[in-house]
């Protein structure tokens, strides 16, 4: 099976890792280039997404992170710095837990883990009442007894009838990819097939293995940077309880897609953390 990568910058090895539905667009050419100036960035698809392969099956967390524990044996990368956005977070807590001695921090950008919170109803998002009156404005309505908002929302918005609300959500935060967004209908169409044609729907849903006990002997330096209205803040704050060693940020007024919508407060936070530990190594 074939990953789609590539790197830029020179120095110590960041390897950023998109969610679900997205590609290794998501991390915006500024953010790149910002983190590129002093690291060697490398950004990759998912299998199943972008220009990566499709197998009909092994799409769970700790499938990916074996996939990505083998790109940084075949890039010869002694440690990296792992930066993962939503489910891309959780493949890497997962490759900190199968390969550790490869993983040198964790940066978690709004990643629900299922262990910490296993369900995410819309009734349980922080703004979910100006949320889903935003949506219903715009024609569109999320079952209150659906389980997998998330999962739900994204499958409902790819389908072509919506592109035209998909542009509405620019710039709140309740964006979301595929509408007008680095070739956004082509992953829509490609969402759709993945979900359609493989084991994903299934897989996604699977702990996999990463327990509380688990995410209790991982060790590594973690930053955990959620957006004030994200969905998955409960996760934010088992990390806190059960991550030994993990700091914390709040975007004020931002959603899920931060990274992308608020590069700027990203790369700075980013940025800080990794210069923190850069100096600990030093000394």
């Amino acid at each position: 099976m074939e990953l789609y990568f590539r790197s830029a910058g020179q120095g110590s090895d960041i390897i950023l890792i998109h969610g679900l539905a997205a590609n290794h667009a998501f991390w915006r050419f500024d953010v790149l280039m910002a983190l590129a100036r002093d690291y060697r960035v490398t950004v990759f698809d998912l299998r199943g997404h972008g220009y990566s392969g499709m197998p009909s099956s092994g799409y769970t967390s700790y499938d990916m992170a074996s996939d990505l524990s083998c790109l940084i044996d075949n890039l010869n990368i002694s440690k990296a710095h792992l930066v993962g956005h939503s489910f891309g977070g959780v493949v890497a807590l997962q490759c900190a837990r199968i390969n550790p001695v490869r993983v040198a921090s964790l940066t978690l950008a709004d990643s629900r883990v299922r262990a910490l919170q296993p369900v995410n109803y819309p009734g349980h998002w922080p703004d979910s009442k100006a949320a889903l009156k935003k949506l219903e404005e715009i024609g569109f309505s999320v079952p209150q007894d659906e389980a997998e908002s998330g999962l739900w929302i994204l499958e409902q918005l790819a389908s072509p009838k919506w592109q035209n609300m998909r542009d509405k959500l620019k710039g709140t935060s309740l964006f979301i990819p595929f509408g007008g967004w680095h070739g956004g209908q082509k992953s829509a169409e490609r969402w759709l097939e993945l979900m359609n044609t493989t084991t994903a729907r299934k897989d996604f849903l699977s702990i996999a293995g990463l327990t509380t006990d688990i995410l209790s002997g991982i060790e590594k330096p973690t930053l955990a940077i959620y957006g004030e209205k994200s969905p998955a803040l409960y996760s934010l704050e088992g990390l806190k309880k059960n991550l030994p060693d993990c700091r914390t940020k709040i975007v004020p007024g931002a959603g899920h897609f931060h990274p992308f919508t608020q590069p700027k407060i990203f790369i700075e936070t980013l940025s800080e953390f990794l210069s923190e530990l850069d100096e600990v190594q030093v000394n």
